[in-house]
Parts: structure tokens; sequence; C-alpha cells
């Protein structure tokens, strides 16, 4: 196969911009690509280049592109659906790709493609800033100094963020350290480099459930070398997601109820370490799996 065609990740400006897990995918994801990578940032009024071999970055329906590649002849189009975090988007144009990379794992989402097309979910990872950082420089469960960590947006009235706030009336209960650091919205607080020392120097990082069950601090824990403390879900247990390896061995509560039951000795740097060997093999069957799927593309 020739492997010095490279694949042509096409954002707009403004998406590429904002979004902080791209460095994630070009340094995990595609970790495994034998062939080049080029970066194609558009503004939003520009027109966006017909060419073969693109991956579309995008939130929402990009149909309309792909339908006007199609009509050009222009082959070997996948997309990376970004977002989508209520499975609420318009997913039709699925059906006008060869392949769809997207975010959050909705099991029947991932059957709604044209015949041929492979529909795969792919975590949204460590966010840019928080990693990547090697697991050996990590600092050992016993010398963190913050048991339970989480910053972040507790939601208001209406925001339906009802994990979070059940998790801080649990703390509150349960009257043992924590480091919260709340915020006044979505995306304000901590800087990414100040939110990775604290993760990088706790034990457990608390990842309630925001607008879906699976969220990105949850992974930037898992990078950052903390044990993550979840509520429990089905993307948890999916053979076609996080648990192709098994289920994952972070700490999985069946309300935020069980606070309690975490830190009584069954925690330590062994199991610390069963998470980050963990973590490092699911991310490279990962991208064993996004890399298969995009060259069986370029072959066709």
């Amino acid at each position: 196969m020739d492997q010095s065609r490279p694949l042509n990740l096409v954002w707009r400006r403004t998406i590429l911009d904002g979004v902080s897990e791209a460095q994630f995918f070009s340094h995990t994801l595609l970790a495994r690509l034998k062939r080049p990578l080029r970066w194609i940032a558009v503004e939003d009024q520009a027109a966006l280049p017909e060419m073969d071999d693109l991956l579309i970055c995008s939130f929402g329906d990009c149909g309309s592109y792909l339908r006007e590649l199609r009509a050009s002849g222009r082959r070997n189009l996948g997309v990376l659906h970004l977002g989508d975090e209520l499975g609420q988007d318009n997913i039709s144009f699925y059906t006008d790709a060869d392949y769809v990379l997207r975010h959050y794992y909705r099991p029947g989402l991932l059957r709604r493609g044209r015949p041929g097309c492979e529909i795969a979910w792919v975590p949204n990872g460590w966010g840019r800033g928080v990693g990547p950082f090697a697991a050996k420089h990590h600092l050992p469960f016993e010398e963190r100094e913050h048991e339970f960590f989480f910053a972040g947006y507790k939601g208001g009235e209406g925001m339906g963020l009802s994990d979070r706030q059940a998790m801080l009336e649990a703390l509150t209960k349960l009257g043992r350290p924590a480091t919260i650091i709340l915020t006044e919205g979505f995306g304000q607080g901590l800087g990414a480099m100040a939110y990775a020392g604290y993760l990088g120097n706790s034990k457990f990082a608390l990842a309630p459930a925001g607008n879906a069950r699976e969220t990105i601090r949850f992974y930037d824990a898992l990078e950052c070398g903390a044990i993550p403390v979840v509520t429990d879900g089905k993307w948890l247990h999916s053979k076609d997601g996080i648990a192709a390896l098994g289920l994952p061995p972070v700490v999985i509560l069946k309300d935020w109820g069980q606070l309690n039951k975490v830190g009584e000795g069954a925690y330590n740097e062994v199991m610390r370490g069963d998470v980050v060997e963990w973590w490092t093999k699911i991310k490279d069957h990962l991208s064993a799996r996004v890399c298969g799927i995009i060259e069986t593309s370029f072959a066709v």
C-alpha cells in the first residue's frame, strides 16, 4: 500500500482552536498511522478543500460538504464527529462517509452508516495542557497530597448536573479531606497546567457526569495517574468502547452514597499501577483500531 499519501485533517479554524482534545487525537489515536498527517485549518467563511483522503473534523452535520465531495468523485472520506454528548445531533450524514469516528458511546449510533461504512467510538482523551504525561514520572499513591479532588462547575437551577450535586452532598456527609474548586461556569476556573498539577497530586479524581456520564475529566485523571471515581453507566461496560480490554479498573460506584467505601485500605500504589497499565494498553488498542479503520479506507 502507498503510505506516502497523507491523511488530511480538515478543521474550521475556530473549531481547531476550541477543541482541547485535538492533541490527544494526533498523539494517541493516530500514533500508529504510518503515513503523514496534514492539518488543514480553514476560516469559517472560506471554502473547504476539495481533495481525496480527508478526515473531516466537525461538530454536527457536515453532510453537504461530504455530498459535494462525492459528486466531484473524491474518495476516502472520513469524519471525526466531535461532541454530541446528548446523542441528539442529526447523523444522517454518516451515510455519506466511508468511516466515522465519534465521541460519546451510544451503541445505537454505531450502526447507522451506509453499507461498508465503519462507525467507531473514540474517547475524548486528555485536554490540551493536561497531557501527555509519561507514567514513570507520576507521583506514587502514598506521596499524593489530595485524597479527593474535583474542579469544575456544579451547575445551577435547571442545569441538569444532578450527579455533580449528589457527589458534593456525599462529600459533605463523608467529612473526609477533599480539595474542591468550584467555578462559575463551564470552562472557567483553573488553567490547564494548574488543573493537571492538582490531578497529578491527587489519589482519587472525582468524575461525576456532566451532560453525559462519560466526561473528559475521566481521561484527564487517567493521563495524570489519579484513580478516577465514577458512578456506573453502560458506557463503562461497552465491549466496542472503553471496556474492549475488560472493565476499567477504576472506582465504580452504584451511586455517590457509596463514597464512604473509597479509601478503606483497598486502594494503594498497586491499584493505581493497575489503572495506569490498563490506560496504557487501552490507548494502544484504540490507536490500532482507529488506524486500522483509516488504512482500510485508504486501500479501497
